[in-house]
């Protein structure tokens, strides 16, 4: 989904579905424009035109609030891309077989499987799936995969951790007392890391 839509376009579907799950309705254009940081309300609607002639969302236009996300295609299970740190960093790499996380349900996230005990106080431990959100807005403390660009391969490292952009550094911390967090200078962050998208679920197989 997000191959067809620009960068701003992509932010603002993620957040009118993330605003909505947490408020129960959907944003205003003003909301909107303060989430992704777009000053004009005008310049927000271009992009929601845009969204609704691609057949993203349907709007009422006489309401401050009438947007709604379709469905989009239907997917019954997503493809399972790799696995991701709940430790000290490593790479993802592809899984080597085919195998699917049977969702019966509509979504365009992916999925990866944790490996590590650092997020084990937020209830997500080895072994489990999470569902990750590509172009998802980011708030501090979310739970993020970040990854680090400058690894020792080629495609970087990358961990599972919540996020938190402070005055003179960016943290990701473990939800695991006994683990540090990982403290990270502004210029870093904005050179060699990369934010590669939010947790919206977890899963675990009994």
């Amino acid at each position: 989904m997000d191959n067809e839509l620009s960068d701003p376009q992509a932010k603002i579907y993620h957040f009118i579905g993330e605003y909505t799950r947490r408020h129960g309705r959907p944003p205003t254009n003003r909301e909107i424009g303060e989430a992704v940081h777009i000053n004009s309300t005008g310049h927000v609607d271009y992009h929601l035109t845009i969204l609704e002639k691609k057949g993203f969302i349907q709007r009422e236009r006489k309401k401050s609030r009438g947007i709604r996300l379709t469905s989009g295609d239907e997917t019954q299970a997503l493809r399972i891309e790799g696995t991701i740190a709940a430790g000290s960093p490593l790479d993802i790499y592809a899984a080597d077989h085919q195998e699917v996380l049977d969702l019966g349900m509509h979504t365009r996230e992916y999925v990866l499987q944790v490996r590590g005990q650092s997020m084990i106080d937020d209830h997500i431990t080895d072994g489990d799936y999470v569902l990750v959100e590509r172009g998802a807005y980011i708030a501090n403390g979310d739970i993020i995969v970040a990854t680090h660009k400058v690894g020792n391969v080629e495609r970087g490292e990358a961990t599972l951790k919540r996020i938190y952009k402070e005055s003179d550094h960016v943290r990701l911390q473990p939800a695991n007392s006994e683990m540090n967090p990982i403290i990270i200078s502004p210029e870093e962050w904005d050179d060699e890391w990369e934010v590669q998208g939010k947790v919206t679920a977890v899963y675990r197989r009994c």
